[in-house]
């Protein structure tokens, strides 16, 4: 898993903006984050036959081996910073249940008023585990055409998102996302430069992808729950030891909400 593209221009337009680690049971404000966790299976009688779940058949392994379902940005978010800019922040999910996608790519299209591209950026994200949701947010634009003056970068109107995962870059795992990451949420303070600082703990049961780090974002919402934006910090962790994770959002727009995801991070997708 690997991130690149975001070089230190793009971390220049940010404050202590720091990596972190697409979604799992976590803190959400105001609902619960939809990772896919099964309901909780009601008590039985001794004398029935309790059903677990089966793992998934091979038909649908051997399907999704060959032709695996394409990956699917359900909801993204975006807004421009003073210096031309953008934070953003897309919900992923892989509908597999067998295959993940490995160092899946996100493309980011910065367009002006008029229609005309002023940045197209590609990002390789870290892998997205099968029947899992992740939350990845970032910054892009640094690759923007000058403003007027030509000292300052424009500003886009519109931004959109598309995610492709290289041809042969799916394999198979029976590693899921769901109920790993625990999110102890410390809440968002003003600092005195004018930031959000947002605090917690992250506690990760198992390691998955071989990472031991883990990737925690905060995702901005709006009245409806829709996605505005959002910030990244990468953290270590050990199974079942509680994480610190402090992260700075500066700049960050008016929100009504916000909640907070976990994923895995291998140390080679900071490379």
């Amino acid at each position: 898993m690997k991130l690149r593209n975001i070089g230190m221009v793009a971390f220049a337009g940010l404050f202590a903006l720091s990596l972190a680690g697409c979604t799992a049971a976590q803190t959400e404000q105001p609902t619960a984050p939809d990772n896919g966790t099964p309901a909780a299976v009601e008590a039985v009688e001794e004398t029935e036959e309790v059903v677990t779940a089966e793992p998934a058949d091979e038909a649908t392994a051997e399907q999704e081996a060959a032709s695996p379902a394409a990956l699917q940005i359900v909801d993204s978010g975006w807004f421009a910073a003073d210096n031309g800019m953008v934070d953003f922040a897309v919900k992923v999910q892989n509908p597999n249940k067998t295959v993940e996608a490995v160092d899946p790519i996100i493309e980011v299209v910065g367009k002006d008023d008029a229609g005309n591209v002023i940045f197209d950026e590609t990002i390789e994200t870290p892998g997205v585990l099968p029947d899992s949701t992740y939350y990845y947010s970032y910054v892009a634009g640094s690759t923007a055409s000058k403003g007027a003056d030509s000292t300052t970068s424009a500003q886009p109107a519109t931004v959109d998102f598309t995610i492709t995962t290289p041809e042969g870059s799916w394999q198979a795992t029976d590693q899921k996302l769901a109920d790993v990451y625990a999110v102890s949420d410390g809440g968002a303070t003003d600092t005195q430069f004018g930031a959000k600082e947002f605090t917690g703990t992250v506690t990760a049961s198992e390691r998955l992808d071989g990472a031991d780090q883990s990737r925690v974002d905060v995702i901005l919402l709006d009245k409806d729950g829709k996605i505005e934006g959002g910030y990244f910090k990468i953290v270590d962790t050990e199974p079942g030891q509680a994480a610190d994770y402090d992260i700075y959002a500066v700049g960050a727009p008016e929100f009504a909400s916000y909640a907070v995801y976990a994923s895995p991070w291998a140390e080679e997708a900071a490379e």
